[in-house]
């Protein structure tokens, strides 16, 4: 230990008490008398003292920490779930490790290896691929585990995600709703599961609706740029979609870059349902009608899991689905009906 650093004997050598009294009152494993502990916490503000609470961790064997990997640490939904998890992580006492996989399984692979390396007592995670390989690789490894939005069909583990399917069918339903004939859902990946359910109910509110046959499913990818390509090729058709619904936040802002790209007329030209609720949804006119994940309470349910399965990890393992809301706003109004579609329009829809 470096010269000078004040140490545990030195906080009982000023007290008059011995090593062990010191540890009590930093544990709380034992009753000490007032008039002891008062000396000890009066030592231990004269010296300067500070627990070690690396040894400590490793006597309890318990560390205190939970690890949480995300796949994007800039998108804003994960952000949001992060802020809160941290939040309920130090009411509890514990700390939080924080890593990014970039939607790579590889740099997913590594990044929880280091989580690992570090005794994390738990882990909280949002994986990259549903059936992600660093999972099934370290299964033998893993402390108590609770996966968020993504990885839901894993049966092993507790999970907790918004109702997709709903979200869908009520997001679709409210542009059908106005008029919309014409709808192109943009997702990132069709082939994960969130993103499959809410394709899915996006289909079943066109077959609902008598418009199965007008479904225009696209897929970005994982970037802002690579959603706003595929959008802007499909505004530049010669039957473009009078209604965009991006299926989450990178498929939303790349819309939005593509409308405001081509000068359209937003959004009397062309409506944007959005999905999930940040800040500048409305700041910048219009406004964006949002599809809006429950964070708060996303969190507060993966917080909760968590904490059973600390307690209990040979437990009943549970997967939770929450519903989600639609706020709408200004971004979504009445479709422009083409000549050739007004007799098909439902009574009171045309415009």
């Amino acid at each position: 230990m470096p010269a000078g650093v004040p140490t545990m004997r030195d906080v009982a050598r000023r007290a008059g008490v011995a090593p062990a009294t010191v540890s009590n009152v930093l544990s709380g494993r034992r009753q000490v008398r007032p008039e002891l502990r008062d000396r000890v916490t009066a030592a231990i503000a004269a010296t300067g003292y500070r627990p070690n609470q690396l040894a400590s961790s490793l006597r309890r064997m318990r560390t205190d920490t939970v690890g949480i990997v995300v796949p994007d640490l800039t998108n804003p939904f994960f952000a949001a779930l992060v802020h809160r998890l941290e939040d309920l992580a130090a009411e509890g006492g514990y700390q939080i490790l924080l890593v990014g996989s970039n939607e790579d399984e590889a740099r997913e692979s590594d990044r929880l290896q280091t989580l690992l390396s570090r005794q994390i007592d738990g882990l909280i995670m949002a994986p990259a691929r549903d059936e992600t390989a660093a999972l099934v690789a370290n299964r033998s490894r893993l402390p108590p585990t609770v996966l968020m939005d993504r990885g839901f069909g894993h049966a092993d583990f507790d999970t907790v995600t918004a109702d997709n399917l709903d979200a869908a069918v009520r997001g679709s339903a409210h542009l059908i709703g106005l008029g919309h004939r014409d709808i192109a859902f943009v997702v990132t990946s069709p082939d994960l599961d969130n993103m499959r359910e809410r394709i899915a109910g996006y289909g079943a509110a066109l077959a609902e609706a008598g418009l199965a046959g007008r479904a225009r499913i696209l897929a970005g990818g994982f970037t802002i740029e690579g959603c706003r390509g595929v959008i802007e090729q499909e505004l530049l058709r010669a039957e473009p979609p009078s209604a965009i619904f991006a299926a989450n936040y990178v498929a939303t802002l790349g819309a939005v870059k593509a409308i405001r790209a081509l000068d359209l007329d937003f959004p009397a030209e062309v409506s944007l349902l959005g999905f999930d609720d940040t800040d500048w949804m409305t700041v910048l006119r219009p406004y964006l009608s949002v599809v809006a994940q429950p964070v708060a309470a996303m969190a507060d349910a993966v917080w909760s899991l968590l904490r059973e399965r600390l307690a209990d990890p040979k437990g009943v393992r549970r997967h939770l689905r929450l519903p989600c809301a639609l706020a709408v706003r200004e971004s979504t109004q009445r479709a422009r009906v083409a000549v050739h579609d007004r007799a098909k329009v439902p009574i009171g829809l045309s415009s």
